[in-house]
């Protein structure tokens, strides 16, 4: 396979993970109604802070990494599970005060972030703590990482450029929309919230349910 050909193998596989809705989609919207497409680079960066070196330790142990996500998936599902249990719940809190004051706060709401450090935190934990994330790159993602080791260290680099781009552009363009629902009126952005967390609460349910399978095994 040629570099060429590796590129373009990247951007198609690339879209089914990059492009899906997932916790990190959900977050990038909120948080762009503080910080607006400046959030969404951030959630980006908070994302590939753990992407980029979980990348590297699967192209050199990818047998010892699969038996080791087995053992601790059970952990992160959890932590993942309490933490948009709670951002869902600060969601609809914020929704129903909107709501009840038909303005926006000028204070802020409890949600928003402007704080760059935060944005940050929120993609590296729902980057890191996704089970779901992870294993991605354990199957779908795989072949980019396999395809990469013909070309050593240059095409793992190639490649991983080409996935992570698509990772920045979708979230700043969903952080961007989210700034602009807000500007739109507070009834608007009350129920952008609301539909967020409902969202967020669906993704939850999900992750408990299979979590749940999981022990009963």
């Amino acid at each position: 396979m040629s570099i060429r050909k590796l590129i373009s193998l990247t951007l198609a596989i690339t879209l089914s993970g990059a492009l899906s809705p997932g916790p990190l989609s959900a977050s990038a919207i909120i948080i762009g109604t503080s910080m607006g497409l400046f959030g969404g680079l951030l959630i980006a960066l908070g994302h590939m802070i753990v992407e980029l070196p979980y990348v590297t330790i699967l192209y050199k142990l990818i047998n010892q990494f699969k038996k080791f996500l087995v053992k601790i998936k059970l952990m992160l599902n959890t932590i993942v599970i309490l933490f948009l249990a709670y951002f869902s719940y600060l969601l609809i809190k914020d929704s129903i005060k909107v709501f009840q004051n038909n303005a926006l706060p000028l204070t802020g709401l409890n949600l928003t972030i402007t704080n760059p450090l935060e944005a940050i935190s929120i993609g590296v934990i729902l980057t890191g703590f996704n089970a779901y994330f992870l294993t991605w790159w354990l199957t779908v993602g795989y072949p980019l990482i396999e395809e990469s080791t013909k070309y050593g260290a240059r095409g793992l680099s190639i490649a991983y450029i080409s996935h992570v781009w698509m990772d920045y552009a979708w979230l700043a363009l969903l952080a961007s929309s989210g700034n602009a629902i807000k500007l739109l009126g507070s009834i608007p952005y009350a129920l952008l919230l609301l539909i967020t967390a409902l969202i967020l609460i669906t993704f939850t349910i999900k992750i408990g349910s299979d979590t749940i399978k999981m022990v009963l095994k």
